[in-house]
């Protein structure tokens, strides 16, 4: 995916990733060089799916996904929230998408419309 805002979108998962290593998540993965990659979550008996932007271990499996303001209504971003609720859902895991702030409202609409259940974290 081609972002407007990669760099912002870069440094909010760098940002978060080091969040968790400093609140004490175990297995921190991001999609960014300098971290291991997270595994990919695919959509059962296709093999099509997509790499999360951050995971990690708490009490329980946490997967974070980042949004530029600029993304949240893209339908590549809907596809990719669908895919990790229902990975969540189905595996006891919590699916939190990350956006700047002022953009939670933005973000917790999307998530509304789409029928998609997800925390929403303003970084």
């Amino acid at each position: 995916m081609n972002r407007r805002n990669q760099s912002d979108h870069d440094r909010m998962v760098t940002a978060a990733a080091r969040h968790l290593v400093a609140k004490g998540f175990q297995e921190v993965k991001a999609d960014l060089p300098g971290f291991q990659q997270p595994d990919k979550i695919v959509w059962s008996g296709s093999g099509r799916g997509h790499i999360p932007d951050v995971t990690g271990w708490g009490s329980e499996f946490n997967l974070f996904e980042v949004e530029t303001a600029d993304s949240i209504n893209d339908q590549h971003t809907a596809d990719q929230w669908k895919l990790f609720a229902a990975f969540a859902g189905q595996h006891g895991a919590v699916f939190w998408v990350v956006v700047p702030v002022g953009a939670a409202a933005a973000a917790g609409q999307r998530l509304k419309d789409l029928g998609i259940s997800a925390k929403v974290w303003e970084l």
